[in-house]
């Protein structure tokens, strides 16, 4: 398991290589990448933040997925920093010997990521403005 806060720009080809694990028939990737709209409201780029804590709660919640049964490896990355509209916000890989155990597992990851992780964006609207979200 491999997990990380970063402000590098994330490769989800290569995060999806290093999850490659020869017992396991699955690799199931998901890359959050910023879009171009929130609400209906434009969105130009996505500034994110991260309380010291976040690599230490992403860590928790990958091994608490990790310890099901019917999986192999994990990768579990978010970026923080300024993105543009296209770029990776966040990469979780997980390989299973079986499909549904990883699908089920990159499902999950990612809402309790989106529940817990001390992440915020601030998003930069297109009228200039800035709108504030709570957890990322």
């Amino acid at each position: 398991m491999r997990t990380g806060i970063t402000s590098e720009p994330l490769d989800a080809a290569a995060i999806t290589q290093a999850a490659a694990d020869p017992r396991c028939g699955a690799l199931v990737t998901f890359a959050g990448v910023v879009r171009n709209h929130d609400a209906g409201t434009q969105v130009q780029a996505i500034d994110y933040s991260a309380h010291p804590s976040a690599e230490r709660v992403l860590a928790r919640i990958a091994a608490g997925i990790g310890e099901r049964d019917g999986l192999g490896r994990i990768e579990a990355w978010h970026r923080i920093g300024h993105l543009e509209v296209g770029d990776t916000a966040m990469v979780v890989v997980v390989a299973a010997p079986h499909r549904g155990p990883a699908f089920a597992a990159v499902t999950d990851l990612v809402d309790q990521v989106k529940a817990e992780l001390p992440v915020w964006k601030n998003q930069q609207l297109a009228d200039g403005t800035h709108s504030w979200s709570g957890i990322a």
